[in-house]
């Protein structure tokens, strides 16, 4: 019987294997979906599937940015209908650079894990309105991470700040916010109040005392004005975006103007 290393070993090597056959997977439904040979709906639904998987596993056998990258691409297609050509080529970078990770066999160092999740697609702006907003000098390349637990909150800001030219990540639970601000460095911070597990004012207490979070804009959704006892000593550098109806956009306005 081989030892605690061995087995070990043996799992990873199997980790390995099956991530690279989900990536062939992936790989043959965006080829068959951008050639019109398969349907829309049930591929991409597949590819979820698949990213997600990857996503739940990767860390446990020492890729965390395997899981990173395969979180970004459920979020890069989430709002996908269909795949052209260019989706396809977009949603290829992401599998990409998962088969490179693997088959290196050991996860890039931390500089290098920033670059690359810079590196890949997000959903922004169109082109055009994309580079009239780059030419004005504001939002492009700046990414924000959103934390919240509900799907229609995280599409309303991510719709918005998009509409500006950021870049956005998310993350449902605050477990996973500590994970990509070490992974992302993001430009930005935005927690919602209530969260699963620690709740977002905790949440943003611990990210405003990080020295490696000094500079970085902070925001938190909440539903309570900044006189509510809750609130009581929130760092000075952490701004308070209130989500009651038209609020919500006034406050939101004010954060991202901070960062043009």
């Amino acid at each position: 019987m081989g030892n605690a290393d061995d087995i070990v070993a043996s799992l990873k090597q199997d980790f390995i294997e099956d991530t690279i056959e989900r990536v062939d997977r992936i790989e043959t439904t965006i080829d068959r979906i951008a050639g019109g040979m398969d349907e829309a709906g049930p591929g991409i639904a597949e590819i979820r599937r698949e990213a997600h998987t990857v996503k739940g596993l990767a860390g446990s056998f020492g890729f965390p940015l395997v899981g990173a990258i395969a979180h970004r691409m459920e979020d890069y297609i989430a709002e996908l209908t269909k795949i052209d050509d260019l989706e396809a080529a977009s949603l290829v970078d992401f599998t990409s650079w998962i088969r490179e990770i693997i088959e290196s066999g050991t996860n890039p160092q931390a500089e290098e894990e920033t670059r690359i999740l810079r590196s890949l697609p997000t959903r922004t702006v169109k082109s055009d309105e994309k580079a009239e907003k780059s030419h004005n000098g504001s939002a492009q390349d700046k990414e924000i991470l959103l934390v919240t637990a509900t799907a229609v909150q995280a599409h309303f800001l991510q719709r918005e700040l998009r509409e500006q030219g950021f870049r956005t990540i998310t993350a449902r639970t605050a477990v996973e916010a500590f994970e990509t601000v070490v992974q992302s460095h993001p430009d930005a911070i935005i927690t919602a109040a209530v969260l699963d597990g620690l709740s977002g004012i905790e949440l943003i207490r611990a990210l405003a005392a990080m020295k490696t979070l000094a500079d970085k804009k902070l925001g938190l959704l909440t539903s309570f004005d900044a006189s509510h006892p809750d609130l009581d000593g929130l760092p000075g550098n952490v701004a308070i975006i209130n989500n009651r109806g038209k609020q919500t956009s006034e406050h939101l306005a004010k954060f991202i103007a901070t960062m043009m």
